[in-house]
């Protein structure tokens, strides 16, 4: 049985894909992967890139352990990363907004996300831009005996 997060991590991922020029964005996205070995990239792409890495879950106040039906909220970092250009702030605009329209239409979950974090070129050693936001998913559990 797969797990209710993993599911919804991975519609989230499969929504972002769709981050393409034929889909009428600006940028198209080469990746998007899921976990924290996905974050150790490396200068030679595919970029733009993007990474969900699932960092805690939080109960909801329906949550005691005794209960079958159970409201957590699981905090997923969204990091993206483009390769460093002469206008790496404009392209990762870009990135941003495509990011921004492309989660309005995602209806796995309820979404919500905090302050974005941008990081440059001489930030990160020179050769790569990102952006980093935390988001959260609200999910239901309804638990059974095994």
């Amino acid at each position: 049985m797969t797990a209710p997060t993993t599911v919804l991590i991975d519609a989230l991922k499969t929504h972002l894909q769709g981050i393409t020029a034929a889909n009428g964005y600006a940028v198209t996205v080469a990746s998007v992967s899921t976990g924290r070995s996905a974050l150790a990239g490396d200068s030679s792409g595919p970029y733009p890139a993007i990474t969900l890495t699932p960092l805690r879950d939080d109960p909801g106040e329906s949550a005691a352990p005794q209960r079958r039906f159970q409201q957590w909220t699981r905090t997923v970092a969204l990091e993206a990363v483009i390769q460093e250009n002469t206008a790496w702030d404009a392209e990762m605009d870009v990135l941003w907004d495509a990011i921004r329209h492309r989660l309005t239409t995602f209806t796995a979950a309820p979404l919500n996300y905090g302050a974005v974090e941008f990081a440059g070129p001489d930030d990160l050693g020179g050769q790569l831009a990102s952006l980093r936001f935390l988001t959260t998913l609200l999910y239901r559990l309804t638990l059974k005996e095994s």
